[in-house]
């Protein structure tokens, strides 16, 4: 048995603004709706606090790495110890649309479907710290008391990150994701007790790395470098041009439907009169806004864009 210890605490506590930065962009991407997460908060937690997940029926998903299949990992609706049918319902009614009472398996479908894009914006958030490769596997929902994983079994404290899912014209809606520190290290890159060059970084800023040592490797990480580095090395990637692509709507078509458009034929977009256009950089979200005439060329006046700095990691990601 064993408790966080606090060196892996630190570090992983110190990516998960960039963490939940590439999250918050791959939901708004894979469900075309602008998605906000704000910076979490990470802390270790005794299981033995954990116990009213045990007693009544929560609704939670678990899922693992292939890379580190013997490290599954939980995500919780909803606070761990305050009221959490708020938290169900709000989920629910984010996901299908409409208001929700209750929870039943007919919602599990839905459920799974985002903690699955969960795990897939985790897995290339933790890929892109550490350039290298993450595979969610499958997620299990259920709606029952909690029963942890045998890893869980095993130590004494897990560590808690708690996060809010911000949706436009939706209620906000809190979930908990629980991890040991065994799949904290497998994100992190870190083996008995000795981190990789890019996990240690952020936890030395009292002896910073020479720009060609530290930070080449990951040159949009704002927690491990002094500003006036990090501005230096940002002009030099000022002057590179990037493909800038607004994206009015998409629909599926049949390949029969495909072979049948010809001249003066009319393809009907999913996307309503009116509803703000995509603006992406090199295929990735960055924005949204509204079609204008400028001078006789069509542009686009922004209404929704991601800060400068998640604009840099986006870049980086």
């Amino acid at each position: 048995m064993s408790e966080i210890t606090p060196e892996i605490l630190t570090q992983f506590i110190v990516k998960q603004g960039q963490v939940w930065q590439t999250v918050a962009l791959h939901l708004s991407e894979q469900n075309n709706v602008l998605v906000e997460i704000p910076t979490p908060t990470s802390q270790a937690v005794p299981i033995g606090d954990l116990t009213l997940l045990t007693a009544d029926p929560v609704l939670h998903g678990q899922s693992f790495f292939t890379e580190a299949t013997e490290e599954p990992c939980l995500f919780i609706v909803g606070e761990q110890l305050g009221e959490r049918a708020d938290t169900e319902k709000a989920l629910l009614e984010a996901l299908t649309g409409t208001p929700q009472e209750g929870v039943n398996e007919s919602h599990f479908p839905a459920v799974q479907e985002f903690f699955q894009h969960l795990m897939q914006g985790l897995a290339v958030a933790f890929g892109n710290l550490r350039n290298t490769t993450f595979t969610p596997g499958e997620v299990t929902v259920k709606y029952e008391p909690v029963t942890f994983p045998p890893n869980f079994l095993m130590v004494d404290e897990v560590i808690a990150t708690r996060f809010t899912i911000q949706i436009p014209d939706r209620t906000p809606f809190t979930l908990t994701w629980l991890l040991t520190e065994g799949l904290a290290r497998a994100l992190l890159g870190v083996q008995g007790g000795v981190s990789d060059p890019l996990s240690g970084l952020a936890t030395e800023p009292e002896t910073p790395p020479t720009p060609a040592a530290g930070f080449a490797p990951t040159p949009f990480n704002p927690f491990r470098e002094p500003e006036e580095t990090h501005d230096r090395n940002l002009d030099l990637l000022l002057d590179i041009p990037l493909e800038v692509s607004v994206e009015l709507g998409r629909v599926s078509l049949m390949v029969r439907e495909l072979l049948e458009i010809g001249t003066g034929s009319i393809i009907e977009l999913k996307k309503t009169a009116g509803e703000p256009v995509e603006v992406l950089v090199n295929g990735r979200l960055i924005a949204r806004g509204e079609v204008v005439v400028v001078e006789d060329n069509f542009a686009v006046r922004i209404t929704e864009i991601l800060s400068p700095a998640e604009r840099v990691q986006k870049l980086a990601g």
